[in-house]
């Protein structure tokens, strides 16, 4: 049984924050009310932030995220997160290692120009912006898309966290947060690597379901490589099968709406940027072509 891990907790930036006798720390002055005018999201394996900062383009607030490497944590904080932001440790050797890293960077980061460890947070793109004169209309620093700072933080192993410890911390029931986002590791199954089907982090696929099933959100989202659609488990289950065979158990949804929601996803193709345009400065009349490869039916047999 997963159980509540957090052993630790403390803000972002201690400048503002007064130590008492028994080492609580408290704030000087009230902390700003939390953002709830804004769609509201929580986002696992968070890495450097960028699942969030799109999803701040759109308009929502991720009140939560959770991310267990040290530097992607660094960088979070740094960009979308803000002195009264609470960071939590899942495990005191962490936190150790989490003092080790802020001091063994130090001198990198400040040759460098770089904010350091917790005095760093929020002082990135969340503190962006300012225009001479009026602001783009498509302007998407952090004042013209009214971003706020990161609520709840965790440094932390997601295995080894609850969802009822997330909303706990964000003041939030079962069923109130608008979606789950994240992307777990995607290396067991990448074509780049070894697809080991006894990959530790692909069961991490597993955790992300059942965190979702412990939010409850109105929906989530998932971002994983192509290589997943054939990946199968120890037991020689499909990934996708036995993740969405989770969620339905849990009741998030009917098994079949799940599958027909992949299935209408496979084969997908995003667009990046037109190097034509970098390159030129105007935008190529040339329309994207149509996938050369057939889609997939991820439950059964190639489609045409």
């Amino acid at each position: 049984m997963t159980t509540s891990a957090t052993l630790l907790a403390v803000p972002a930036r201690l400048d503002g924050w007064d130590s008492m006798p028994s080492g609580l720390l408290i704030p000087r002055t009230t902390p700003p009310p939390r953002r709830r005018d804004k769609p509201i999201a929580v986002e696992f394996f968070a890495g450097a932030g960028g699942f969030s900062l799109g999803f701040k383009y759109a308009g929502w607030h991720v009140a939560a995220a959770v991310e267990w490497d040290l530097h992607a944590a660094a960088t979070y904080l740094c960009n979308l997160g803000g002195p009264e932001t609470i960071v939590h440790f899942d495990d005191p050797d962490r936190w150790a290692a989490w003092q080790k890293f802020n001091g063994d960077e130090k001198h990198r980061w400040v040759k460098a120009g770089a904010p350091v460890g917790f005095a760093g947070a929020g002082t990135g793109w969340i503190a962006s912006g300012g225009h001479d004169g009026p602001p783009p209309a498509d302007c998407t620093c952090a004042p013209c898309v009214k971003a706020v700072p990161c609520e709840q933080f965790w440094i932390a192993d997601v295995r080894r966290l609850t969802g009822a410890e997330i909303l706990d911390a964000l003041g939030m029931e079962v069923g109130e947060v608008d979606a789950v986002i994240g992307g777990p590791p995607c290396q067991g199954f990448s074509a780049s690597g070894k697809r080991d089907v006894m990959d530790p982090r692909n069961s991490l696929v597993f955790d992300y379901a059942r965190l979702v099933l412990e939010i409850s959100p109105k929906t989530f989202v998932m971002e994983n490589v192509p290589g997943i659609v054939n990946m199968v488990t120890p037991e020689g289950v499909p990934v996708l099968d036995a993740f969405c065979r989770v969620l339905s158990d849990g009741g998030f949804a009917a098994y079949d709406a799940l599958k027909r929601t992949l299935q209408a996803q496979a084969g997908s193709t995003g667009f990046v940027r037109d190097d034509n345009v970098r390159k030129s400065g105007k935008a190529s009349r040339k329309q994207p072509s149509k996938p050369a490869q057939p889609q997939l039916d991820l439950f059964g047999e190639a489609l045409s």
